[in-house]
């Protein structure tokens, strides 16, 4: 019910108790008019005193407080000038507080909205009793009252309509307004989930598990999806999907599983990288693990796409050349503790498969989850004779073809920080 229609509802209620007051107004006038009120007011009054001395008998024995209070009641009674005239001011004064009273507590059980800032999220479990679910609310903070909310949504006849889903509110709601959300089927509450490029597999756990509440372990475990590494035909070549959860931002569902978020992640990389047949990966997942593992490679090393390319010839150069890749972001992602603001030399020579200062080639798969431009860039490549590149310090790299421009690069580099 809208606001209008409880303003209409409203009037109507007060207008009948106008015509009310109106009758029984009418009514005491003739009633008085025949001295039935006075003679039976007067006997009331009697009795009223008789009970009222008998009760002042009793205050005695309890405290002169209560006496006190009893004789003065007695002397306003004594005084009280019972004319017709007070009575009608008396029912004029209740039918005052009687409307006021009425409207005091539409506002309280309909209109009344609690004070918060930024979202509220809560879920709403199927099964869950209604009395729960208020309590739940006003727990959260979602209501002030769970009174008022159970009387309202009694009067709107929704007590048994709400949806058993998980809520996210942006902004707070009265009692009617809460009610039309918590019925209304049509609502599909999401949220957006951006997976940046080159983030790694724990880390969009991490943050999964943070956004969507649930299991960070159970969103890793589902990463191992036998399944949908079968898909790719790398089943027995890689041991999780790390490099195949395509980096995007997404609408996703609030109530989204691990198992759901992987598939959405993995469905959107294999539409994009390999269903399209844009990229010649569908039957060759030799090609598909070498290319991603090096597109993660060079995803570690740069944001900067125009660099892509080339950053993928040098690498290309250097396995060509039969020469280690000794690409920085292996090691961060060997090294048992996790990535480091600054590899130190002894990180070199941490003990990994995926160590390329130590071994040759390429690692045994990807390090993270690179772009669509990684992986572009390192099927279309730059051809050219570099075989080193460091950054200068400025937000991009220098390429160099021998090892002496690569240490007067390296030079260059180090004064470039120095200056800063």
């Amino acid at each position: 019910m809208n606001s209008g229609g409880i303003k209409e509802i409203t009037e109507k209620l007060i207008e009948f108790l106008k015509t009310l007051m109106r009758f029984i107004i009418s009514f005491l006038k003739d009633v008085w008019d025949s001295g039935v009120i006075q003679k039976y007011t007067r006997l009331a009054l009697h009795y009223v005193k008789v009970f009222i001395l008998e009760v002042i008998e009793f205050s005695k024995l309890l405290h002169s407080k209560l006496l006190e209070f009893f004789k003065r009641l007695v002397k306003e009674l004594r005084n009280f000038d019972f004319t017709l005239t007070n009575i009608f001011r008396i029912i004029a004064v209740g039918k005052v507080i009687g409307i006021l009273f009425l409207l005091f507590l539409s506002y309280q059980v309909n209109y009344r909205k609690p004070d918060w800032e930024g979202d509220k999220k809560f879920r709403i479990s199927p099964g869950m009793p209604f009395n729960d679910i208020a309590d739940l609310l006003e727990k959260e903070g979602v209501i002030s009252n769970s009174f008022y909310f159970k009387v309202a949504a009694k009067l709107q006849g929704k007590d048994d309509r709400i949806i058993s889903r998980t809520y996210i509110l942006k902004t707070s709601y009265n009692n009617l307004e809460l009610l039309n959300v918590l019925t209304d089927p049509s609502l599909n509450y999401t949220v957006k989930f951006t997976v940046i490029e080159g983030i790694r597999i724990k880390k969009i756990a991490k943050l999964s598990a943070a956004k969507f509440n649930f299991s960070e372990a159970l969103f890793v475990k589902e990463s191992q999806n036998d399944s949908l590494i079968n898909l790719l035909g790398l089943k027995g070549k890689v041991k999780d999907l790390e490099g195949f959860l395509y980096p995007d931002t997404y609408n996703l569902p609030v109530d989204i599983s691990p198992k759901e978020l992987v598939e959405v992640l993995f469905n959107e990389f294999y539409k994009k990288v390999i269903a399209s047949g844009k990229y010649g990966l569908k039957e060759n997942p030799k090609k598909l693990l070498e290319t991603v593992t090096l597109a993660s490679i060079v995803q570690g090393e740069t944001q900067l796409e125009s660099e892509m390319p080339t950053i993928a010839g040098v690498y290309l150069n250097r396995i060509a050349k039969r020469m280690k890749l000794e690409a920085d972001p292996t090691i961060q992602y060997a090294l048992p503790d996790g990535p480091k603001q600054r590899l130190l030399k002894s990180d070199l020579k941490v003990n990994s498969p995926y160590n390329t200062y130590l071994n040759y080639g390429l690692p045994p798969g990807p390090i993270n989850n690179p772009g669509l431009k990684a992986i572009e860039s390192v099927l279309n490549y730059d051809k050219h004779n570099y075989i080193f590149f460091v950054a200068t310090g400025k937000g991009g790299h220098k390429f160099t073809a021998t090892y002496k421009e690569h240490l007067e690069a390296v030079a260059e580099y180090r004064k470039n920080v120095k200056q800063k």
